[in-house]
C-alpha cells in the first residue's frame, strides 16, 4: 500500500481510476492491521514468500502465520480461534465452515502434488522404482501426515491403496501430524521414505539432498486447495486484499514456483 502521508500531490491522484489499490482498513490510533493466518503446512515456503512479498506492497499491514494441519485448524477455528484467514490443503474443511455458518464462503487457490521423497544417500532410487521402494527391505519406516487430519496423508493412504502396488506395508507406516513433519521424520532419519507435498521439495535443504518420485495425480482424489475468510476478522479488507494477492496474477505465479498448480 502507498503511503498518502509522504506524498502532498493533488487529491485527484489518488482516485480509484488511477489505478492505485485500495488502502485496506487499519485499527483504531493508526495501529496497522495484523492478520492472523491459519496455513496448511504443505504452502509454508510459498506462502513465507508470498507474505514478504505481500507486506512490500503493503506495508502498513503485518502478517502472522501459524503452519498445521489442515483438520487441526478446523477444529480450533470451530472452538473460535483467533484466525482471521484459513488456507487450507483441501477444499472439505473450508466447505464444512460454510456449511456450519462459520464462514460466508471459500475461495480456491491452488491444486497440490503429492510426492514420495527419500534422501539421496539411502540409493533407493525413487525416482526409478516409485512404490516399489515401499517393500525394500532397508525401507522399515514410511512417513506420512495423520489422515484424520491431513489431506495429503488421505492422498497418501490412497496411492498405497491403488491398483498394484504391494501389500502388507502397514506395520511400516509413521503417522506425523502435518507434512511438514513427515519431511522432518524422513530428514532426521527417523523414517526412510516419506509422502508428502511436493512444494515442500523445494526448500533448499530437501532439493540438494532428496530423491522423488511424483506420485501420479491418478492414484489419489485431486488435492484441491481453497480458503475462507473468517467473519469475526476485525480487518476484513486486509484479508480480502491478501486473498486477493494470492488469486491474482503474483501469488498465482509464486505460488507455481513452488510447485503448486493452478486452483
Amino acid at each position: 500500500m502507498r503511503s498518502v502521508a509522504i506524498r502532498l500531490l493533488p487529491a485527484v491522484l489518488f482516485l480509484p481510476a488511477c489505478g492505485e489499490k485500495a488502502a485496506p482498513s487499519v485499527a483504531t490510533d493508526g495501529i496497522p492491521a495484523k492478520l492472523n493466518v491459519a496455513v496448511a503446512s504443505s504452502m509454508r515456503p510459498a506462502f513465507e514468500e508470498i507474505a514478504a512479498t505481500f507486506t512490500q506492497e503493503y506495508p502498513d499491514m503485518t502478517l502472522a502465520p501459524t503452519f498445521g494441519a489442515s483438520g487441526t485448524f478446523f477444529a480450533q477455528i470451530v472452538q473460535q480461534a483467533p484466525f482471521d484467514l484459513f488456507l487450507s490443503a483441501d477444499t472439505e474443511y473450508p466447505d464444512k465452515l460454510v456449511a456450519d455458518g462459520l464462514a460466508t464462503e471459500t475461495f480456491p487457490y491452488a491444486t497440490g502434488q503429492l510426492v514420495l521423497w527419500a534422501p539421496k544417500t539411502a540409493s533407493l532410487d525413487l525416482a526409478r522404482r516409485g512404490l516399489e521402494v515401499l517393500n525394500d527391505p532397508r525401507v522399515s519406516k514410511i512417513a506420512l501426515a495423520n489422515p484424520e487430519l491431513a489431506p495429503y496423508g488421505r492422498a497418501a493412504v490412497q496411492t498405497m491403496n491403488s491398483p498394484g502396488t504391494a501389500q502388507g506395508i502397514e506395520a511400516k507406516l509413521s503417522m506425523a501430524e502435518n507434512v511438514g513433519q513427515a519431511a522432518q521424520f524422513v530428514q532426521s532419519g527417523a523414517a526412510q521414505v516419506g509422502f508428502f507435498a511436493y512444494s515442500l521439495t523445494f526448500t533448499r535443504e530437501m532439493k540438494d539432498t532428496g530423491d522423488f518420485w511424483l506420485v501420479p495425480a491418478t492414484a489419489h482424489d485431486p488435492i484441491r486447495q481453497a480458503g475462507v475468510i473468517l467473519p469475526r476478522t476485525a480487518h476484513p479488507e486486509a484479508a480480502a486484499a491478501l486473498r486477493d494477492f494470492l488469486t491474482g496474477p503474483e501469488g498465482q505465479a509464486i505460488l507455481a514456483r513452488h510447485g503448486f498448480g493452478a486452483p
